[in-house]
């Protein structure tokens, strides 16, 4: 799937925006993932991912967002990274991002529910996952070790009987 939304478009990661997942991961996360873990992932899983990409000035495209979305357990897909370059930060990608990459599972049709885990003191990916629709699941203090707290949200995928509105939310 490729979509055009003025400069952005979004379509399926490869190998080739690595790097650029790996800076923006970097840019994202304290504890980022090693390349070998995205190289990994996307070889497992690239056709549930998303990219944000810009034309670059070179002809190529320019990563400027990520979407990594696995298969969990039954039919459950978790949502296990999103992140937006910090010079795009504001500007609609990650909601661009959430939206495809809710899109993708719902096409592929084998998964009720897209699952992730947020910081709770993460405010601007918190709310979001909660304007998009994700409901509170559980709350664990350790769900990444001492310190690391979590909320566990969950995405019904029933929910896009009503079509995207403009701000970019189902039925909106």
């Amino acid at each position: 799937m490729t979509t055009i939304a003025g400069t952005v478009r979004y379509r399926e990661p490869t190998r080739a925006d690595l790097p650029d997942i790996q800076v923006i991961d970097g840019a994202a996360f304290r504890d980022r993932y090693p390349f070998f873990v995205l190289r990994q992932l996307l070889d497992a899983h690239s056709s549930r991912c998303v990219v944000a990409v810009e034309p670059g000035g070179d002809g190529e495209d320019k990563v400027v967002g990520y979407a990594l979305t696995i298969m969990g357990e039954g039919e459950r897909a978790w949502l296990i990274s999103l992140a937006v370059s910090p010079d795009r930060r504001g500007a609609g990608y990650g909601r661009g991002l959430l939206r495809h990459s809710i899109q993708v599972s719902q096409d592929k049709g084998d998964v009720d529910e897209v699952w992730l885990t947020v910081d709770p003191q993460n405010l601007s990916a918190y709310n979001l996952f909660k304007d998009f629709g994700f409901v509170l699941r559980e709350h664990d203090e350790r769900y990444f070790g001492d310190d690391e707290p979590r909320d566990v949200l969950v995405y019904k995928l029933h929910r896009l009987a009503a079509p995207f509105g403009e701000n970019g939310y189902p039925g909106s």
